[in-house]
């Protein structure tokens, strides 16, 4: 069957040119870099040999003992090794140590030497069956056949058998293998000859044309090997060009995927001269077949076109590969393989602008991806102008106006928003830089120069909170996730880690997203050492690669750094890429990034949420049953403002809180303390019912209006004092020994305040003791002790008397209020009064 590449469709407009092979070979020789993998690359017999311990090339020996069978994946069998494990009872792991193998399979030149030994002369052949060489075994079970002999072969190895001379070197290149007999052929190829010459039907001497026949054929090829020694001249030149050219960009190469390759090449005498890029007849081309062919076929077209002189950015499709465009990854540079259709700028001088760029500053991806699609909407913004922007000397600031106007309701792909803030700004930014390039450079002359970017022309800001309240997953649901967390990974294949493995890798990735509030790539990316143990507490090591701010240190639970110790002890123990060595969570795949990749944790969230029998919200319908929760909610990066959140919903100080994120400006953090006035009016009605006095007594406020305009919040609690009020919190003309006040009105909302501040009570007695201070002092802390206990005892005997529903509405009221509390100005604890001067008498 024939088998098209999917990935290689060429322009319409291109027309095949009939090619000068000797030029062309000649430009692809002197274009390719000589000594192109050194150990593998055997020039002069155009043979490459892999060697399955470089993380280069992607083969593998058997996992199984002794055997040398190449694999296509680590720590896989053959195939005759697997159906050898599955009959013996074993375990993989004993199998891969003790074998239990019938048979072992040699590569040529490394099985050992036939039995037949004679005076201490041994025969020169390799034992190929059963300890005999291949013309012994032959000869034995000739003379059984015919009755010349009746012993067994080891007997008539030992006794009758007798030892043959070394033979000479096959003719055919880089072959192991040795002739015997009047062919100088080994018995592998003296095969291929001999069928060779009756498929030819030729009748003559056995010699005749054997020489030019043995130039062109490859040895007997190993699964580690491949070979472009029977392919034309030209095709090999530019088979070799390309691979050298790929290892640049793309630097793991499957032998494999090369022999599948070559095979399907039978009958091209060039790749330059193929206009449908099609792989010939095979009955079998997998996916790293194709994109190896794709690569190949990429990468001959651009040379041939710089053969005949073609500039590429001159083309309607952009091979941006071609263009050397970069991205920088976690794993280093890797080149953009992918094509660009540039005709949907329909300006031609636009287009040419963006061409001239690229030619000159060489952009990395990112850039140039921003500037494209810059420049994109400004073409369909022209397009809708009269005149449709094709004429520059006719732009004017309407034009431009339009522009921006195309920018700033630029849309997402899904039609479902319009794209940030900070994207729409980038694109604009990056549109009028080119603008500029153009001018400074002298090649916009002929664009009018009022078609700039003039002062109006602006992204309005928008606030970036986006409702940080609606990204975080709710308590209740990541409770019910806790309670599934044995279902995470089930099912989900990840390289030859057995399934358990998997589910216990998967199940830590889960744990440090939502106990640690780090973001996906930053758990991603944590090394072997991440959890150090300080002065009694667990501390995590993480790298702000968002910031590139290094080994910052968070504390974290005992939960969660067992968590990581028990995947810690099997990661040991496993046996992973060269490149993931030093990573918590490894690959799967060769080549790639070197340690887990963020597909596999979205497919990991993504699988165990869907699979879920129940996910539900804490509101019911009609019929008193709990409504659904959306399971599109929950994903890796919804975690870290669900971490934000727990902390702002129990009144963590904003800074405390922005350390806890890392953020570099409190501006960021104060997102998700930001709280609807609705929403805060519905949470001040619920607990002003709840306030109570200094002796715990229950004191409800009247209104929500009296709530907040009759009292100020002070760090433990309301005061209604009105020298204090009007001095809005800060004139306590008792020094904020609140629970001593008449004023003071506490509610639940104040309760974690109330109890750190008895805590810091309890600690500052004891310093007054061990300073020896009069007992007047320590019996004043001990009193404040006790009085703001029992506002607390108070508080909770009247919350554990609830309903559990009005209970947990009035938490959440709580923590609203505290969220508002944690990002108003902190008041001045302890404000020292200030004495009036003394008029003087003079006056």
């Amino acid at each position: 069957m024939t088998i098209e590449t999917i990935a290689a469709v060429a322009d319409a407009q291109v027309v095949a040119m009939p090619v000068d092979h000797t030029e062309w070979t000649a430009w692809l020789v002197e274009n390719t870099k000589a000594g192109w993998r050194p150990d593998e690359w055997d020039a002069a017999n155009w043979l490459f040999t892999g060697d399955p311990d470089k993380n280069e090339t992607a083969i593998w020996r058997c996992n199984s003992a002794g055997c040398h069978v190449a694999v296509r994946a680590t720590r896989h069998l053959c195939r005759s090794c697997y159906e050898q494990f599955i009959e013996s009872g074993l375990s993989r792991e004993e199998f891969a140590k003790v074998g239990r193998r019938t048979l072992i399979r040699a590569l040529p030149g490394e099985r050992p030497p036939c039995s037949v030994e004679r005076d201490g002369l041994r025969c020169a052949l390799e034992a190929t069956t059963q300890g005999a060489c291949t013309r012994h075994y032959a000869r034995w079970r000739y003379h059984r056949r015919s009755g010349k002999t009746g012993l067994e072969l080891e007997a008539w190895l030992l006794e009758q058998a007798e030892p043959l001379p070394p033979g000479t070197p096959c003719r055919v290149g880089a072959c192991a293998g040795s002739a015997h007999g009047r062919v100088p052929l080994c018995t592998y190829h003296r095969d291929r000859w001999r069928r060779h010459r009756l498929e030819a039907g030729v009748k003559g001497s056995v010699y005749e044309g054997l020489e030019e026949w043995a130039c062109v054929q490859p040895p007997w090829l190993t699964g580690f090997q491949f070979s472009f020694i029977g392919l034309p001249d030209v095709l090999r030149h530019e088979l070799l060009y390309a691979l050298v050219e790929r290892d640049k960009q793309r630097p793991t190469l499957s032998p494999v995927a090369m022999r599948l390759m070559v095979r399907g090449l039978a009958g091209v005498s060039s790749v330059a001269e193929l206009t449908d890029k099609k792989l010939g007849d095979l009955g079998y081309l997998d996916r790293n077949c194709e994109a190896h062919w794709n690569d190949v076929v990429r990468l001959v077209r651009g040379a041939f076109d710089r053969f005949r002189g073609v500039d590429p950015l001159a083309r309607p499709v952009w091979e941006l590969g071609d263009l050397g465009l970069r991205s920088r990854t976690q794993s280093g540079f890797r080149v953009a393989s992918r094509r660009l259709d540039v005709t949907q700028i329909r300006q031609e001088w636009l287009r040419q602008l963006l061409a001239d760029w690229v030619k000159e500053t060489t952009p990395d991806n990112n850039a140039f991806r921003r500037t494209f699609e810059g420049c994109l909407s400004a073409s369909r913004a022209l397009s809708a102008r009269p005149g449709g922007g094709h004429d520059p000397a006719n732009l004017k600031v309407t034009d431009m106006d339009a522009v921006v106007a195309a920018i700033r309701d630029r849309m997402r792909q899904d039609g479902s928003a319009t794209l940030s803030y900070a994207a729409r700004a980038e694109l604009l930014a990056h549109f009028c830089q080119l603008l500029d390039f153009g001018r400074r450079l002298q090649i916009l002359d002929h664009v009018a120069s009022v078609f700039a970017r003039h002062p109006h022309h602006k992204i309005p800001y928008e606030d970036a909170c986006e409702d940080m309240v609606g990204k975080a997953i709710p308590e209740y649901v990541v409770a019910q996730l806790d309670a599934q967390i044995h279902l995470i990974g089930v099912d989900l294949p990840y390289g030859d880690m057995p399934p358990e493995v998997v589910q216990v890798m998967l199940r830590t990735v889960y744990v440090l997203l939502r106990d640690t509030g780090r973001r996906p790539w930053e758990v991603r990316w944590l090394r072997l050492d991440c959890l150090e143990v300080l002065d009694g507490e667990y501390v995590l090591i993480w790298d702000n690669h968002k910031s590139r701010r290094n080994r910052r240190r968070l504390e974290v639970g005992r939960e969660t750094a067992f968590a990581i110790q028990e995947w810690l002890a099997i990661r040991r123990t496993l046996k992973v890429p060269a490149r993931s060595r030093t990573f918590l969570f490894p690959t799967a795949r060769h080549g790639y990034d070197a340690c887990i990749d963020a597909d596999t944790v979205a497919k990991m969230l993504r699988r165990w949420v869907d699979g879920l029998p129940e996910l539900v919200t804490d509101t019911v319908d009609k019929d008193g049953l709990p409504l659904p929760f959306d399971r599109s909610r929950v994903f890796a990066y919804a975690f870290r403002h669900t971490y934000a959140q727990r902390h702002a919903d129990a009144g963590t100080e904003l800074h405390t809180l922005r350390d806890l994120m890392d953020h570099k400006s409190a501006d960021t953090t104060m997102g998700y303390f930001k709280v609807s006035m609705e929403k805060r009016r519905q949470a001040v009605e619920t607990v002003r019912q709840h306030v109570v006095d200094r002796s715990g007594a229950p004191a409800p406020t009247s209104s929500a209006t009296a709530y907040e305009a009759r009292s100020v919040a002070v760090p433990f609690g309301n005061c209604t004092e009105p020298s204090n009020v009007k001095a809005g919190g800060g004139r306590c003309p008792i020094r904020f020994q609140c629970s001593g006040c008449g004023f003071y009105r506490p509610d639940p909302s104040f309760l974690p305040a109330v109890e750190d501040h008895i805590r810091a009570l309890k600690a500052d007695r004891e310093m007054a003791r061990a300073l020896g201070t009069a007992e007047f002092v320590v019996r004043n802390f001990t009193d404040q002790i006790d009085s703001f206990q029992s506002v607390v005892t108070s508080i909770k005997r009247q919350l554990e008397a609830m309903p559990d529903d009005e209970r947990r509405h009035l938490e959440e009221a709580s923590a609203v209020l505290r969220k508002v509390r944690a990002s108003a100005p902190t008041p001045v604890v302890l404000p020292v009064p200030s004495i009036p001067a003394r008029r003087s008498t003079d006056e």
